[in-house]
């Protein structure tokens, strides 16, 4: 009956408009997102080859819930991996349809873009919502039955790598050899996708991000 976009990456936003023509449903996104939906934005190569560029879309701005015949979903501001970048929440099930503001309980890649100061503020946001519990339905297709302990965990350790980079930045190290010595060697992710996912570019987040 209804398409969410949680933000306006490629990899989220290119059936758009097959689901709008074939199903005739409206198609709604946050107000950051909807002017970046209707612009063509350049893609790395590697986007290219996975996702293709998507055709600009014109979608509707948000409402702050979102109603089914048996569902509430209140919308969430969660920015951090993107701006813009919201999540769903049934409150009464503790259902989160979190896109990509989770991915696991210890990252080791990040884009060069991503804020972790805000993606802490955004994961302890859902920490705190009252609510029975918390399960997050991710955009990998991984369901997280205990949510609440994922992102937590994940805020823990942003935290503490944040704090050991700074220490080791202090010492006179380079983010180059920060990374290799509290992440290891670099992330096979990083060639194939021109540096966008590296380890270095989460040393740099934590060692920007005042958490």
């Amino acid at each position: 009956k209804a398409v969410v976009n949680t933000h306006y990456h490629e990899d989220h936003v290119g059936a758009n408009n097959v689901l709008k023509e074939r199903f005739g449903v409206p198609v709604f996104a946050s107000a950051e997102s909807v002017p970046l939906m209707k612009r063509v934005h350049k893609l790395y190569p590697y986007q290219e080859i996975m996702w293709g560029y998507p055709e600009p879309s014109a979608v509707d701005c948000l409402p702050g819930r979102m109603e089914t015949d048996r569902f509430q979903f209140d919308v969430i501001d969660t920015p951090g991996h993107c701006p813009g970048h919201v999540v769903l929440v049934e409150q009464e099930r503790g259902w989160c349809f979190s896109g990509d503001l989770y991915i696991s309980r210890r990252p080791k890649v990040v884009r060069p873009e991503e804020n972790v100061a805000q993606i802490v503020a955004s994961m302890e946001k859902l920490v705190s919502l009252r609510t029975d519990r918390l399960v997050l339905f991710t955009s990998l297709g991984n369901v997280v039955e205990d949510g609440r302990g994922a992102l937590q965990a994940c805020v823990d350790y942003l935290r503490e790598l944040s704090r050991e980079a700074k220490e080791l930045q202090a010492e006179g190290l380079g983010t180059g050899a920060i990374r290799e010595r509290l992440l290891g060697e670099e992330s096979e992710l990083a060639r194939p996708t021109d540096g966008q996912f590296s380890g270095e570019n989460l040393i740099s987040a934590v060692l920007a991000a005042d958490i």
